[in-house]
């Protein structure tokens, strides 16, 4: 055995723990063994612990390869990842083993409509066509399809198995000489089905003829000796400069050990100026390998500009427009909205006493801290201005209007607890000045949507309401969370509220009445928390977090005897 190939086999053998991608391992009766930490999404995910087995459901897409030790892929969303898995029965330990990889960025890619050079349709719940892109008028025009009518030919049994079970299917269409894979994916939530569609005819052939295939084949035998390579391959054989019966390069052998990966089934390497995804398959009969790549360059390129885009946008936003929810053009609804606005007293002056290096560092700390609060609450967030923030709650994405509304003030209360914490960071910025906030809160219709022009469009909030929300900020007092009576009619069983006065609005005929929010009602009855801060003191009492009752209860004997003296 040649040395090149002794160290692909200490590759192989390496143990998972420090795979980058997620790695599983399940009994025979469907009880998790094993899992690494790349996996501890899916395993929450599951809703599992080691020793335990996950509904049923899952367990179908696995549990039957112990009897024909065949091997199947299927996918899972786990914390708004998609994952790719691959299922394996080991034989000689007598488990499963699960082997993921994360495919979020290219299900993404392939979800952007107009865009994306595959067919992709929309068919309403009773089967009419509401929707298809350019890469989709082949199939439009063969089966004579148009928008608003009801589907016909190959793909009605489909939609009909689709709206019956809800579950995703697929099937094969013959459009002419060419194939299509389709897989139709219901949305329950807008009773429609999505139907995304891959033009198969040349993988077909290829799968024939390597020869002609546009994709990297290559054929290596157990020394890791090139003895086959296609047209498609010449770039990277040029790269690798290696011939036939030549070796593997030596910083490929390293690259697969730098991957910590225990098998060589599929693996992302860079290649002079392109990437390439590679399918490792062994052919146990032959004795060989067969190396299957793809140029995954342009693939690559549209991940970055993604991870780039989405910072402009709100994670709600982001993910309506590339799914198709959200059209990217001039559009607005009407709708029952929770508007949030907050702003630091005195950050003018705070600006002035601050290098420019100091202020982003501490407004960049400051806004992430109360944006993730938001995003964890389900708010989008419409912009930032300066110090100020707004925040809106009801679409894209609503639960309702009440409970958008307590999700709203629930994530104020939450901003009020987190500004005790930053305040300890300011200084170490060096800034003497309390950080005192503003809010202000109001649920009203509202209009929503993409304003702007033809080539620079603005996903925001406009009306009456974003208007009261605004003047509800600048009437309360720092540190004060101030509502309307709108919000407080729909919030008030939930949340603990304190009228504080009217206020006049211009447009409105009628004085507005304020409420200040305190503290959420829990439904034993009883408060786990104590927040008071005054000139001097500050006290800030969570029950449910404390594990030293005894040493505190000291602090506060000693507290309260200073204070007497």
């Amino acid at each position: 055995m040649s040395q090149k190939n002794s160290q692909l086999i200490k590759i192989l053998e390496k143990f998972p723990d420090q795979n980058p991608n997620p790695v599983l391992r399940f009994s025979e009766q469907g009880a998790l063994m094993y899992y690494n930490e790349s996996s501890k999404n899916i395993v929450d995910e599951w809703r599992i612990k080691l020793n335990e087995k996950p509904d049923q459901k899952i367990l179908d897409n696995f549990l039957f390869l112990k009897k024909d030790y065949s091997m199947n892929t299927f996918e899972v969303i786990a914390k708004n990842k998609t994952y790719r898995l691959k299922a394996v029965y080991v034989e000689e330990i007598n488990c499963i083993n699960l082997y993921g990889s994360d495919i979020t960025a290219k299900k993404v890619i392939d979800k952007f409509p107009d865009q994306n050079p595959n067919p992709v349709m929309r068919v309403s719940r009773e089967g009419k066509l509401t929707y298809f892109n350019d890469a989709s008028s082949r199939i439009i025009q063969h089966y004579d399809l148009a928008l608003g009518q009801l589907i016909s030919g190959p793909l009605v049994d489909l939609i009909g198995k689709t709206a019956i079970t809800k579950d995703i299917a697929n099937g094969e269409i013959t459009v002419g000489k060419k194939s299509y894979l389709v897989y139709l994916v219901p949305v329950p939530e807008f009773d429609f089905i999505i139907i995304y569609g891959s033009d198969i005819t040349a993988n077909k052939l290829v799968n024939k003829f390597p020869d002609q295939n546009p994709n990297p084949v290559m054929r290596f035998n157990r020394e890791m000796q090139l003895q086959y390579f296609n047209d498609a391959s010449n770039y990277i054989i040029e790269n690798w400069k290696i011939g036939i019966n030549e070796n593997i390069p030596d910083d490929i052998i390293a690259n697969l050990e730098n991957q910590n990966s225990p098998l060589l089934h599929n693996m992302e390497i860079e290649i002079g100026e392109r990437t390439y995804y590679f399918n490792i398959v062994e052919i146990g009969e032959f004795d060989f390998f067969l190396l299957y790549g793809t140029d995954i360059t342009d693939a690559k390129d549209k991940e970055m500009i993604l991870t780039k885009l989405s910072k402009y946008f709100s994670p709600q936003v982001y993910s309506s427009i590339f799914t198709g929810e959200l059209d990217v053009n001039i559009s607005t609804n009407r709708k029952n909205l929770t508007v949030f606005f907050s702003d630091i007293k005195g950050f003018t002056t705070i600006t002035e006493k601050l290098e420019p290096e100091k202020l982003t560092e501490f407004i960049t700390h400051y806004l992430t801290e109360m944006t993730d609060i938001a995003i964890t609450y389900g708010g989008t967030v419409d912009k930032y201005i300066g110090d100020a923030i707004m925040i809106f709650f009801g679409d894209p994405t609503t639960k309702g209007l009440r409970e958008d509304a307590i999700s709203c003030v629930s994530m104020a209360l939450k901003m009020q607890e987190k500004l005790k914490l930053i305040r300890k960071k300011w200084k170490s910025f060096g800034i003497t000045e309390i950080l005192d906030v503003r809010m202000g809160i109001h649920t009203d219709v509202c209009t929503v949507g993409n304003f702007g022009s033809k080539d620079r469009l603005d996903y925001t909030v406009l009306g009456n309401g974003v208007n009261l929300a605004s003047r509800l900020e600048n009437s309360a007092k720092p540190n004060e969370i101030l509502i309307s009576e709108n919000t407080y009619n729909i919030i008030r069983k939930d949340i603990n509220c304190k009228y504080v006065n009217e206020i006049k609005v211009k447009g409105k005929s009628h004085p507005i009445k304020t409420f200040q929010v305190q503290d959420l009602i829990l439904s034993q009855g009883e408060k786990s928390t104590i927040d008071y801060e005054t000139d001097g003191f500050s006290l800030m009492l969570d029950k449910e977090q404390i594990k030293n009752k005894r040493e505190i209860i000291g602090y506060l004997k000693k507290s309260i005897d200073h204070l007497k003296h």
